[in-house]
């Protein structure tokens, strides 16, 4: 068989050498440029999906801040809406508020107003983080039925004015058709003057 190879190499060898050095320079390529150039590829390739998940993540994380953001100002706005159109200016806004407004639920519940106590417990001065928020106490005594006591209750708490109730008391007299006495403590809030002023 080595005789018959030799031959056909012997006629052939015009192209028999021209592949074997094509071959050889294939594999010479192949192992100096194409293999090292794979791997330097499939690593650029990973690199790649790295960072298109480091920005898909860099992407959420800015959408979340944006949005934290947005909320922020938002609340913020809700905020200073809160203390200019809600609360009272001072101490006088929240008396007039708070009577009037007061006086009237009661009326339309039918209760009889009795007493009326007031408190106003501005911010310490004394203290660096003290609130802008000054708190004004009302203690109200009416007198009426259970239907009215529960009426007037039920408009204190759906009115739009920012109006706390903190505690309640309901009294019964001895006679049978005596009135239930209702003790409300309510409290609400206005902006005391700043320092400054």
């Amino acid at each position: 068989m080595s005789a018959i190879l030799r031959r056909v190499f012997q006629e052939r060898r015009v192209l028999i050498l021209p592949l074997a050095v094509a071959l050889v320079v294939n594999a010479v390529i192949f192992g100096f440029v194409v293999y090292p150039s794979s791997g330097r590829v499939a690593r650029a390739e990973e690199r790649e999906r790295a960072a298109q998940q480091d920005l898909g993540a860099a992407q959420r994380e800015f959408a979340a801040a944006t949005r934290t953001q947005h909320d922020k100002a938002r609340a913020e706005e809700d905020l200073e809406k809160f203390y200019t159109q809600v609360l009272p200016a001072d101490l006088a806004g929240a008396r007039r508020a708070t009577y009037l407004h007061l006086t009237q639920l009661a009326r339309d519940a039918g209760l009889q107003y009795q007493r009326r106590q007031e408190e106003s417990r501005e911010p310490r001065q004394d203290d660096e983080d003290a609130s802008t928020l000054a708190r004004f106490d009302i203690t109200l005594v009416l007198e009426g039925d259970y239907e009215g006591v529960r009426q007037f209750l039920r408009d204190v708490e759906a009115s739009e004015s920012f109006i706390v109730i903190d505690n309640i008391g309901l009294a019964e007299g001895t006679d049978r058709n005596s009135m239930l006495v209702l003790t409300v403590e309510l409290s609400t809030y206005y902006r005391a003057a700043t320092r400054g002023n």
